[in-house]
């Protein structure tokens, strides 16, 4: 009796062990991340623009400007906007000694394209022609005593186109100018053709 139960019992262990091998043959156990507590590495994604932006500002945005006259080194400079006239005649070399310096705006801001013409002292005439050329006044870059010879421009309207100028750069378009304290449209109609922008 003894002999038969464990021959039962040890058929029995070879049949279980045989539907064991079976099940991992044709089922192999395969372990998932989770439950071998494994993680994959979470992937962030770089965020470029902060670093682009900064970049960009660190791109300091120049113009070009043609220096002119009575100065050391006359010629084409390139300079940050937002830069003076000053900054620009010293870039050029300073001015000569025979420089009509109270005939040029120092303070006025630069833009692209901008032609800066410093007269000598004995070369008034020669001044008025650049700054007018083909009877027209350019109105970034006339002085007060210029400006005045437009129709209905005294020195009170001439000062605050000077000032409007310094205070927000230089005129884009003509009717910029009914932005100026003093200037309205009747004004305007009157000087539209004696004028140039830039």
């Amino acid at each position: 009796m003894l002999l038969e139960k464990i021959k039962s019992h040890a058929i029995l262990i070879v049949i279980v062990v045989l539907i064991v091998v079976v099940l991992l043959v044709k089922h192999p156990f395969q372990l998932t991340n989770d439950q071998l507590n494994v993680h994959e590495p979470e992937t962030f994604t770089v965020v470029a623009e902060e670093s682009e932006e900064k970049e960009t500002n660190q791109i300091e945005k120049t113009v070009v400007v043609d220096v002119k006259g009575a100065v050391k080194h006359p010629g084409v400079y390139e300079i940050a906007s937002q830069s003076r006239v000053n900054d620009v005649i010293l870039k050029a070399g300073g001015l000569t000694e025979d420089a009509n310096e109270q005939s040029v705006n120092l303070a006025e801001i630069v833009y692209d394209e901008m032609v800066i013409y410093v007269p000598t002292n004995d070369s008034d005439g020669e001044s008025v022609e650049d700054f007018q050329g083909m009877d027209k006044i350019k109105i970034n870059q006339a002085t007060a005593e210029q400006l005045e010879t437009l129709t209905g421009i005294g020195p009170a309207k001439a000062q605050a186109i000077i000032n409007y100028r310094d205070e927000n750069g230089p005129f884009q378009s003509v009717d910029d100018l009914l932005n100026v304290p003093g200037i309205g449209q009747k004004t305007l109609d009157n000087i539209v053709d004696d004028i140039q922008i830039p």
